[in-house]
């Protein structure tokens, strides 16, 4: 987490939950990896700029941003797919560097990394027959 190009996909799967503001942005991240990345407002904010300039984002009445009609009108199954596929490619290559840096916060968490491994085995072995066919 945290590298260069992860942060607007995940922002986006974000807004695509509900409409946040900055500070809900960070703090999601920051629930989201447990406490191992929390962005900073130097990056939240910038983005969140560009995100409006492309007009893909708006604030409503609340203050929060939240997806316009250009980015329903943009997106599509496979794009959501895309950004949730890049957005778990990046947080595996985060694991395997906190593995190189201080396994034992990954290894308390290896019931889980060991659960999430047995469905995502699930979901190819069911998807394999469909593509071969």
């Amino acid at each position: 987490m945290g590298q260069r190009g992860f942060l607007r996909p995940e922002v986006i799967q974000l807004l695509e939950e509900k409409p946040m503001n900055g500070v809900d942005i960070m703090n999601r991240m920051n629930e989201m990896s447990h406490g191992w990345y929390r962005p900073s407002p130097g990056s939240i904010y910038p983005l969140l700029e560009q995100l409006e300039k492309e007009g893909l984002i708006a604030k409503n009445k609340e203050g929060k941003y939240e997806l316009t009609a250009i980015y329903d009108q943009e997106s599509g199954t496979t794009v959501d797919v895309g950004h949730m596929l890049t957005a778990m490619e990046s947080n595996v290559s985060y694991f395997e560097e906190l593995q190189k840096t201080d396994e034992a916060s990954l290894s308390s968490q290896l019931d889980r990394v060991e659960k999430l491994a047995r469905r995502l085995k699930a979901l190819y072995a069911e998807l394999q027959p469909r593509r071969d066919s």
